[in-house]
C-alpha cells in the first residue's frame, strides 16, 4: 500500500484521498483475510521512506513530524480495520476524525510556511536594501538629523541614497506623522544648503516623492555650471511638436524638454543671463520638429533671426529657409500678428473633421498641417506701456494675445521673451496667466516671483551665473536649470542638418494667410548679407502730433530724427531753455523706477552736462515743489480720478491708464509723479498698499 499525502493536493483533498485510499485498502485486505499486523508494517515503510524523502528534499522538522504522524495514524487505523472490520461504526468515526485533524493540521503548516516565506522574503529585500546603504549608511543618517533639525519636523528619515556621476545625490525622505508634504521641507531648501556648507553655487532642490508624506532631495555637492557650459546634444534626428523641446538640464542630471504642443512661453532675464542663447536653443528645437514653422519678431532689426538665414545664406541656401518669416518693423509685426489670427480662425472650422478623426480637441499636426511658433523676442517692444502708444505697435500686441487665447487647439501659438519680469514690461498680465511654461533666467528674488509665484522657493542662488535659471511648467514646481549652450558654429551645423526638415504653410492655411504672407519675404535682403542693401523704408502715415511737457515749452528732442541739420528756428532763449532743459531732466526721471529716492550720482551727471552747455540746473526737488506751486494742471484730473474711484482707492498705473483712455491729447504723469502729488495733498490718504482714496472727512484731518 503506497498512499502520497500530499502531491497534488491541498489542505482540503489530501485528507479525502488519503481516508479513501486507506479504507479502500483495508476493506480489500480484511476480504482477503491478511493479519492486522500488515497494517503497522506497511505504515511503518511509509514513515521510513517518507522521513528519507523528506530529508533529501530539505524539509523542516515540523514538515517531518506532520509526515511521520500522518502515516502512524494511517497503520493503526488499518490495523485496527483489518481486526474488526472497516465498516463499523466507530471504525468509519475515527477516520474521519483523523481525515480531518489531518486537513486542519495541513492548512496550520501551509499558512505557516507562506508567513515564512514572507518573512524570509522580506528579510532577504532588506538585506540587500542594507547592502546598497551600508555604504552610505553615515551619509543617510547625517542628513536625516539635517532635514530634523533645520526644518524642525522629527522624524524625517533618509531611506535611499543616489549618487550622481557628475557630483551630487538624490536623497529619498519619508515623512513622519503628523500631516507633512514634501512643500513643508522645500520651504528650507536655502537653510540645508547652508547647514551643509555646499559650495557657493550648488543648491538642495526638493521636489515631490513618490507619494504625499515623501519627497526627493537633490543635493548638488560640484558646481558644474562653473566646470563649463552645458553645449547643445549633437542629435539633429526630426522630432515633432508632440515631443519635448529639449531646453537644457536640471542639477541632477535629467533633461529639460517640456512639451509646447498646447504651452504659450514666456522667458525672462536681465543682460547677459543667457536669455537670447535660450531663445536660440528654443528655434534649435523647433527646427528639428517636422511639422513645426518658425516665425520671428524682433523690432530690434531682426537680430534673434540673423545667425540663422545667414547661416543658411552662407551654407547655399539649402531646402527652406530655416525662419519661415521674419517682422523688424512695427508694421510687419502686425502683418504677421493679423495672419496668425486668421490662420487660427480659419483652421477651427477647417480641420474639424481632422479633429474628429483624431478623437482630439485639437487637429493633429503634420508635416502637410504644421504648427505655427511666433517666437517674439523683447515684447517690451510690444507690450510696455510706452510702446503701446505708438497705435500700431498696441494694436499688433493686442491681436498677438487674441492669438495666445484663441489658438491653441489649432497649434498656433507664441514664445516671448522679455528683459524684467515686472509690470512695466509685462503690462499685459495675460501674456503671463495664459503661459504655461515659464523660464527665468537670472534675475533678482522679486522678478522671478512675479513670474512663477511666491509658492515656489526658487532663489537667486539656484541661478548662479549666466546660463542658469528657473523652469515652471504648467502647475507643476519651478525647478533650477542650466540651458544648453549654443553657438554660431552649432547654428550652422543645425541650419544644414535640418534643411530637409522643414514643412510649407497648408493650403487652408495659406489662403487665410493671403497677400500679407506671400509678400513676406520682400525688402528682407538685409537679413540674409552684411552687403545687402537697406530694405526699403514702408510709408506709413504720420503719427499723430505728441503735446509737449508743459504748454509753452518746445521739445528738447524735437528733429533729432531729421535726415539733415536745418538752420535753428527762431525761438526763445534764457528762461525757455532753462524751461527746456527742466523738462529734459523730468522726461529722464520718469524712466526711473523708483517713489522715493533719487541716485545722487545720476544727478551729479545731469547737472555736469547742463552746466557744461551753459544752462542752469534745477534739481528735482525744487523742480517739483515749482511746478506744486504753479499748478499742473494735471493734478486737477487726478485727484478727479482718485475721487471717482470710491473708498477702496486706485493705484498710480491705474491713474495713468484712465488718463491715456479719457484724455488721448494729455500726457500722463509718471507713475511716480502721481505718487508723489497724491502723497503731498492733504485731500488723499492711502487706503491700501499702493492705492489711494480721498479722505473722509474730506482732508479736514490732519
Amino acid at each position: 500500500m503506497q498512499i502520497d499525502w500530499e502531491s497534488g493536493h491541498g489542505p482540503l483533498t489530501a485528507p479525502i484521498s488519503a481516508a479513501g485510499s486507506a479504507l479502500a485498502g483495508s476493506y480489500a485486505a480484511n476480504a482477503a483475510g491478511v493479519s492486522p499486523w500488515w497494517g503497522v508494517g506497511v505504515a511503518g515503510a511509509g514513515l521510513v521512506g517518507s522521513f528519507i524523502a523528506g530529508r533529501r528534499a530539505g524539509l523542516g522538522r515540523v514538515d517531518l513530524v506532520l509526515n511521520a504522524a500522518a502515516w502512524v495514524g494511517a497503520g493503526a487505523w488499518c490495523s485496527w480495520a483489518l481486526n474488526s472490520g472497516p465498516w463499523t461504526v466507530n471504525c468509519l468515526a475515527a477516520l474521519a476524525s483523523g481525515a480531518v485533524g489531518l486537513g486542519a493540521a495541513l492548512a496550520g503548516r501551509r499558512a505557516a510556511r507562506r508567513r515564512a516565506e514572507a518573512a524570509r522574503e522580506a528579510e532577504n529585500t532588506a538585506a540587500a536594501r542594507d547592502g546598497i546603504m551600508l555604504r552610505y549608511r553615515a551619509l543617510a543618517d547625517q542628513w536625516s538629523a539635517r532635514f530634523s533639525r533645520v526644518t524642525g519636523i522629527e522624524g524625517v528619515r533618509v531611506v535611499g541614497v543616489e549618487m550622481w556621476p557628475s557630483g551630487g545625490m538624490t536623497l529619498e525622505g519619508r515623512l513622519p506623522e503628523g500631516g507633512y508634504t514634501w512643500r513643508d521641507i522645500q520651504r528650507y531648501q536655502d537653510g540645508l544648503a547652508g547647514d551643509a556648507r555646499l559650495p557657493n553655487g550648488c543648491s538642495v532642490e526638493i521636489v515631490e516623492g513618490a507619494d504625499r508624506g515623501s519627497f526627493l532631495a537633490n543635493v548638488e555637492t560640484e558646481n558644474q555650471v562653473a566646470a563649463g557650459p552645458t553645449m547643445y546634444p549633437d542629435d539633429y534626428s526630426p522630432r515633432s511638436l508632440n515631443d519635448g523641446l529639449q531646453i537644457g538640464r536640471h542639477k541632477d542630471g535629467s533633461e529639460a524638454a517640456p512639451c509646447i504642443r498646447q504651452l504659450t512661453a514666456v522667458f525672462t532675464g536681465r543682460k547677459g543671463s543667457g536669455k537670447s542663447n535660450l531663445m536660440n536653443v528654443t528655434i534649435a528645437g523647433q527646427l528639428r520638429m517636422v511639422d513645426v514653422l518658425v516665425w520671428v519678431i524682433d523690432l530690434n532689426g531682426g537680430s534673434l533671426a540673423l545667425p540663422w538665414l545667414r547661416a543658411w545664406h552662407k551654407a547655399g541656401r539649402p531646402g527652406r529657409p530655416p525662419i519661415d518669416w521674419v517682422a523688424d518693423t512695427p508694421e510687419k509685426v502686425l502683418a504677421m500678428a493679423e495672419t496668425l489670427l486668421r490662420i487660427a480662425k480659419a483652421r477651427k472650422p477647417g480641420y474639424a473633421d481632422l479633429q474628429i478623426e483624431a478623437d482630439d480637441d485639437k487637429i493633429p499636426v503634420s508635416p502637410a498641417v504644421p504648427g505655427i511658433i511666433a517666437n517674439a523676442d523683447e515684447i517690451a517692444e510690444l507690450y510696455s506701456g510706452k510702446a503701446r502708444r505708438n497705435p500700431t505697435i498696441r494694436k499688433a500686441g493686442d491681436v498677438l494675445l487674441q492669438v495666445v487665447e484663441l489658438a491653441r487647439a489649432v497649434a498656433c501659438n507664441v514664445i516671448a521673451s522679455a528683459l524684467r519680469a515686472t509690470q512695466d514690461v509685462l503690462e499685459e498680465p495675460q501674456l503671463v496667466v495664459q503661459s504655461g511654461l515659464k523660464i527665468a533666467m537670472k534675475s533678482d528674488e522679486r522678478e522671478i516671483a512675479y513670474l512663477m509665484g511666491w509658492n515656489d522657493k526658487i532663489s537667486p542662488e539656484d541661478m548662479p551665473t549666466a546660463g542658469t535659471g528657473a523652469i515652471k511648467v504648467l502647475d507643476d514646481p519651478a525647478r533650477a536649470l542650466v540651458v544648453y549652450r549654443m553657438t554660431p558654429s552649432e547654428i550652422a551645423k543645425i541650419v544644414v542638418a535640418t534643411a530637409e526638415y522643414r514643412p510649407e504653410l497648408d493650403e487652408l492655411s495659406r489662403r487665410a494667410a493671403g497677400e500679407a504672407y506671400e509678400r513676406r519675404w520682400e525688402n528682407t535682403d538685409h537679413l540674409f548679407s552684411a552687403a545687402a542693401p537697406a530694405p526699403t523704408a514702408v510709408a506709413v502715415a504720420d503719427p499723430p502730433a505728441e503735446r509737449s511737457v508743459r504748454e509753452g515749452w518746445s521739445d528738447p528732442t524735437a528733429g533729432w530724427d531729421d535726415p539733415e541739420p536745418s538752420e535753428p528756428e527762431p525761438g526763445p532763449t534764457g528762461d525757455a531753455a532753462i524751461a527746456d532743459a527742466d523738462a529734459t531732466v523730468r522726461r529722464i526721471r520718469g524712466e526711473i523706477d523708483e517713489t522715493t529716492s533719487r541716485d545722487p550720482d545720476i544727478e551729479a551727471e545731469a547737472r555736469a552736462i547742463f552746466e557744461a552747455s551753459g544752462l542752469s540746473y534745477t534739481p528735482p526737488a525744487a523742480l517739483d515743489e515749482a511746478q506744486s506751486a504753479g499748478g499742473d494742471p494735471r493734478k486737477a484730473i487726478v485727484f478727479e480720478i482718485v475721487l471717482k474711484s470710491g473708498p477702496a482707492g486706485i493705484g498710480p498705473e491705474a491713474i495713468r491708464d484712465i488718463i491715456t483712455r479719457l484724455h488721448p491729447d494729455v500726457d500722463p504723469p509718471h507713475a511716480a509723479t502721481i505718487g508723489r502729488w497724491l502723497s503731498n495733498d492733504p485731500r488723499v490718504h492711502k487706503a491700501k498698499y499702493g492705492r489711494y482714496a480721498v479722505r473722509p472727512d474730506g482732508g479736514t484731518s490732519s
